[in-house]
């Protein structure tokens, strides 16, 4: 592939992460789950877990198909599920069509999730350009991170008016990604995609990771704070709700936190220059816990800001923890491996922590429930912390 059409295949790129998700969604996914699709909260925690358990059993197969018949294929196939589940979403009226949305988005994202970074990433390294791929991509998702904020402004007075335009508005912005992908040049191909491979791949990835402590310790320390952070996102709009803030600053709300996530991102290698290893881990442990538990026991508006914490989390876990394992694993294939394992293992964490949080909310309500939450993750994080200090105690 020449240069040319790296090129153009990085600025494509680029334009599908931005427009990756629906950009008006977020300060109100919830309570259109709630008010058009008549649904309870704990019934969403239940459909989301089904969904995320769907991606997991997906995603072999998706792959092995990428290599059948393309990456680019692929991706226009996850980008159609992604824009039906879009229109199906924005339209709903019942739950029945909330449900048969989130299977389109399970199916979707399935498709989607893996083969675009391949994609990236075999562009560039058929150009000789594959150092630039953290940079490219980091800028990518911090460009999504602004475009998302500002969309988030108009969100609150758009939903006063109507709740289901911010949803309706997001439909044409899905259909860009899906233009793009058509315009995409395919890579060279690669080694063949092995569903056995794949399996043995994670089997060895488990094993290897039940012998190695410190592997074991990174894997657990990831589906700890994403488990719990997924958790605390779908509690967002109750929590508004219940504490009386206004619909209109709801979109204010989430400009804040994604630009506290941008900013957490932009400069996560600042921050861990700045501090040791050790204080990150109990910074991001810190910032997940103790804001769950504050808004859960104290039940008043200025506690609904403490959301802005866990993105500061959001943005700097990534980075973080890629870095993290890149230090602390050497093996090339061993690394790639426990990436791998760890992926797949957190989405399984986060499948059953729904459902328990969902069941949780049904008995003792939202507030008992957040406390019960945000002391697990505290409880669990000391214990994690305690760990790591005699894993890596040189850190």
């Amino acid at each position: 592939m020449g240069k040319n059409h790296t090129h153009r295949n990085i600025a494509l790129y680029k334009v599908f992460v931005l427009m990756n998700e629906p950009l008006f969604w977020g300060p109100v996914i919830i309570m259109a789950m709630q008010r058009l699709g008549q649904m309870k909260l704990s019934d969403i925690y239940l459909m989301e877990s089904v969904a995320m358990a769907l991606t997991v059993l997906l995603n072999i197969p998706a792959g092995a198909l990428a290599d059948v018949i393309g990456r680019k294929k692929v991706l226009i196939i996850g980008r159609i599920f992604l824009l039906a589940d879009t229109i199906l979403f924005s339209t709903m009226t019942s739950p029945f069509e909330a449900w048969a949305a989130n299977i389109l988005w399970a199916v979707g994202i399935s498709f989607q999730s893996g083969a675009d970074v391949s994609f990236l990433w075999r562009s560039l390294k058929d150009s000789g350009m594959e150092k630039k791929f953290i940079k490219i991509d980091g800028c990518a998702n911090a460009s999504r991170f602004i475009v998302a904020a500002f969309c988030s402004l108009a969100v609150g007075y758009l939903a006063e008016v109507d709740l289901r335009l911010p949803l309706l508005l997001s439909i044409p912005f899905m259909v860009v990604p899906l233009g793009t992908a058509f315009f995409l040049q395919e890579p060279k191909a690669t080694e063949r995609y092995s569903v056995g491979k794949q399996i043995k791949t994670l089997k060895q990835g488990a094993i290897f990771a039940i012998r190695k402590s410190e592997v074991w310790w990174i894997i657990g320390f990831c589906a700890l704070i994403m488990g719990a952070s997924k958790i605390w996102f779908f509690t967002y709009n109750p929590y508004f709700e219940t504490v009386g803030i206004n619909l209109r600053y709801y979109g204010v709300i989430f400009f804040l936190l994604n630009i506290v996530a941008f900013f957490s991102s932009r400069y996560a290698h600042w921050i861990e220059s700045r501090f040791s290893e050790r204080s990150c881990v109990a910074m991001i442990i810190l910032c997940v816990g103790v804001p769950i538990v504050l808004m859960g026991a104290f039940l008043f508006w200025p506690m609904a800001l403490l959301v802005l914490s866990q993105n500061v989390a959001r943005g700097f876990m990534k980075p973080f923890v890629d870095n993290f394992t890149n230090r602390h694993i050497e093996d090339e294939g061993i690394r790639t491996t426990t990436l791998s394992v760890r992926s797949t293992l957190t989405d399984l964490v986060s499948v059953f922590s729904l459902t328990w949080f969902g069941l949780m909310d049904r008995s003792l309500g939202l507030l008992s429930s957040l406390v019960v939450l945000g002391v697990l993750v505290l409880v669990l994080g000391r214990i994690s912390y305690a760990r790591y200090s005699r894993l890596f105690p040189k850190s």
